[in-house]
């Protein structure tokens, strides 16, 4: 019996209220667990993804694009995903 691969969609984001609602909700239709990265924010973004089934990791501080990244990886990993999507918060990709 095979078992179903497991997918998951990582969002680095920082001061995106605006748009992270949209990607979390499109992305959530494909993945089974959506992983924002809320990279030193000052807005709503992590609260609105919080309350769309995001699972949501803060950091104090914003670090910049890459050091998101890294954060997103090193989560990923403890998940042991099959694959892992990265989308950018500002709804530039479609899921």
């Amino acid at each position: 019996m095979s078992r179903k691969a497991s997918i998951k969609a990582g969002i680095p984001a920082y001061n995106e209220e605006k748009y992270i609602a949209k990607v979390v909700l499109k992305a959530r239709r494909h993945v089974d667990e959506v992983i924002v990265v809320n990279d030193g924010p000052t807005d709503m973004t992590c609260e609105i993804a919080k309350a769309l089934g995001a699972t949501v990791i803060n950091r104090p501080r914003n670090m910049g694009y890459g050091a998101a990244l890294r954060t997103l990886f090193l989560e990923a990993r403890k998940r042991d995903p099959d694959a892992l999507v990265v989308l950018d918060a500002d709804d530039q990709h479609d899921p």
